[in-house]
């Protein structure tokens, strides 16, 4: 007979709600940890598995998913309880504040914070399983991913997607605002981008005029700039005034 398991002892509330849960699909099913290894093919040990509805931790997601599914119980509702779990977690140990909401984001800066927030709320998934979630097509490429979160680049539409359906974003208004608030800071990013080459453009035609002057004995005494001389009134084509 397996032992009875000890009671859930941890100061994070989802973690709690996510083993109770496991452990009442598991005891409806009345399978104890080694029988569900057996059914699952082994794709992991029962001791993987006794450890996931411990408390002691917080599960990796492919374990809390097998032990779901070995249990017949719905895989897409133990992912949000591991989700949950984990962005508690992260919320303790570092807690934020002023995160945009996408409708409110206009640059990439912006973008980038409203996207790390969803990737703690989705659970903070590694970055190799993003890729291998998001399919075998390259999609989301774990570099891609790692540069977003340091806030050193920014998604491309089709990478945005792919990071979406990863973090179960499914609603369809919801998409919508985030691909809107792609195209606002994509729109910003290039008026960014215009403006610095207008400027290197700019500085460019000044080193080449310096250079010039350099070179120059002439230029070099021509005066820098335009100064205005005192020019005589311009009567032609005026009206005076006339003496009362």
């Amino acid at each position: 007979m397996a032992r009875p398991e000890q009671p859930v002892s941890t100061s994070n509330p989802g973690l709690a709600k996510l083993v109770e849960w496991l452990r009442a699909h598991r005891r409806a099913v009345g399978l104890t940890h080694r029988e569900m290894a057996e059914k699952s093919g082994y794709a992991f040990s029962a001791t993987t598995y006794s450890r996931a509805a411990s408390g002691n931790r917080i599960p990796r997601l492919p374990v809390v998913e097998a032990y779901a599914r070995t249990c017949g119980a719905p895989v897409g509702q133990a992912r949000r309880l591991w989700q949950a779990a984990r962005y508690a977690e992260h919320r303790r140990k570092y807690p934020r504040a002023g995160v945009p909401r996408p409708d409110r984001v206009y640059d990439r800066n912006g973008l980038n914070h409203a996207l790390q927030e969803l990737y703690y709320k989705a659970g903070a998934i590694p970055v190799d399983e993003m890729e291998r979630r998001a399919g075998a097509h390259g999609e989301l490429p774990h570099s891609t991913v790692l540069r977003m979160l340091s806030g050193k680049s920014m998604f491309d539409l089709s990478q945005l997607v792919a990071f979406l359906r990863v973090c179960d974003v499914t609603d369809g208004v919801e998409w919508g605002r985030w691909r809107s608030a792609w195209h606002r800071a994509s729109r910003h990013q290039e008026v960014e981008r215009m403006g610095r080459r207008l400027a290197r453009l700019h500085e460019a035609s000044a080193r080449s005029r310096r250079t010039a002057r350099d070179q120059d004995p002439a230029a070099r005494s021509a005066p820098t700039h335009w100064e205005p001389r005192s020019l005589p009134y311009p009567s032609v084509g005026l009206a005076m005034p006339r003496n009362r």
